[in-house]
């Protein structure tokens, strides 16, 4: 099979179109779907679904055969799906970013050990997908599971296994607007929504000390990964756009990637979201939830803030997928709040703990949705089994100069 991507310019904002995609030369076309483009204005409110690690289905559907190394005999991603389904029918988002783990294909051959099957299971993830792709963006940042094919038939056979290394089926068959920002591929890139400048940083590659600088996860050595930019280009650019974003005068600046900020200690990254001045940073990559305090304040541990100091990290890994046991949210008594207490569970290697104080955290399945206003964000994480809220964050602050007029 073939994938095609096509940019449509010049659209009018906030008004519906009507496609269908296919060939004039064999008369097979798709089914017509319809989308809202987006609104032009610097003020327009919008929402948006936000979260990590997200798998295809669940193990009734895919049941497991291997279970060794992570992955979970039980486990599910269809409570998660169905929450994006509602949201989507309720018209409360307006678009979907996944900040990595797209689907576990590598892992595709845990369900069936003797075929070759991350292409099929590729296929259909994106088919499950379909009713929410078609009709609003998708945004996508890159994972350690979109490195590089698993399967034993990879392993083996040289051709399949160099054919999808470094990245190489996630970048054909998504593709973001690096071209307008000057970024690579989907490694990285930048775009502007409302009063909002996203940054999708690349949590994989291309800095010092990357887990796939030199191969993909796996470190096959005869799977290369990397090299999508110069040395150093990835970092020169990652501040560039944030200054231009904090020159032009953006009241929002909000980045993710796939890893949490604790295992990016030595990238270099975590100096330029301080010194920008980012509001918040979305990850992925923990199969849990977690909510840090304000990066240069930890101790201030609450619901709403103004002015904080620093950025604000929320970790939204929780989506469901083959290396996440099943774990669904009771459902609370009515107009009592939530009855899912915080609870923390340690890092695997507890030299990769958060800080031992997040405002909130929770292994139950469930995906965040953050509210923007030109006045304030509003982050909300939701139990995907019963839809309830678990946890929330609001942040505003004060109109103030250029930020970057005291950088040094």
């Amino acid at each position: 099979g073939f994938h095609s991507h096509v940019e449509i310019l010049n659209l009018k904002p906030s008004t519906m179109y009507f496609y269908r995609v296919g060939s004039s030369k064999d008369s097979k076309w798709s089914e017509v779907w319809s989308f809202v483009s987006a609104s032009q204005s610097a003020d327009a409110s919008f929402s948006m679904a936000v979260f990590g690690d997200m798998g295809w289905e669940s193990s009734v559907e895919r049941p497991m055969i291997i279970t060794a190394h992570g992955l979970e005999k039980k486990w599910s991603a269809k409570e998660s799906r169905a929450t994006l389904e509602k949201w989507k029918d309720e018209k409360s988002i307006d678009f979907i970013w996944h900040v990595g783990d797209i689907g576990y294909m590598d892992d595709s051959y845990a369900h069936s050990p003797l075929r070759f099957t991350y292409e099929t299971a590729y296929n259909g993830y994106l088919n499950w997908l379909q009713n929410l792709t078609a009709t609003m963006p998708y945004m996508v940042s890159p994972g350690n599971h979109e490195s590089e094919c698993h399967s034993p038939a990879c392993v083996v056979d040289p051709f399949l296994g160099r054919a999808l290394m470094n990245f190489t089926a996630f970048n054909h068959r998504w593709h973001m607007p690096s071209s307008s920002c000057a970024g690579r591929a989907n490694m990285w890139y930048s775009f502007n929504v409302g009063p909002v400048h996203f940054v999708s940083l690349n949590t994989e590659t291309d800095f010092p000390g990357a887990e796939e600088a030199k191969t993909g996860d796996g470190h096959f050595s005869w799977l290369k990964a990397g090299g999508f930019g110069a040395e150093g280009e990835y970092l020169r650019w990652l501040e560039a756009d944030l200054k231009a974003a904090r020159d032009a005068g953006k009241k929002w600046i909000i980045a993710g990637g796939h890893r949490p900020l604790m295992r990016l200690s030595h990238s270099g990254m975590i100096e330029l979201l301080e010194k920008y001045k980012v509001d918040l940073y979305f990850a992925g990559h923990a199969h849990k939830y977690w909510r840090d305090p304000p990066s240069a304040d930890v101790n201030a541990s609450a619901k709403f803030y103004k002015d904080p100091k620093g950025y604000i990290q929320v970790v939204a890994g929780g989506a469901g997928c083959d290396e996440m046991a099943f774990k669904v949210a009771p459902q609370c008594p009515a107009g009592e709040g939530t009855c899912v207490r915080s609870e923390q569970t340690p890092d695997e290697d507890p030299a990769k703990t958060s800080q031992l104080n997040p405002v909130y955290a929770t292994d139950v399945y469930s995906v965040g949705r953050l509210n923007v206003k030109t006045s304030a964000l509003h982050f909300e994480l939701i139990d995907s089994k019963h839809g309830q809220l678990l946890d929330e964050v609001v942040v505003t602050k004060t109109a103030r100069a250029s930020l970057t007029q005291n950088l040094v």
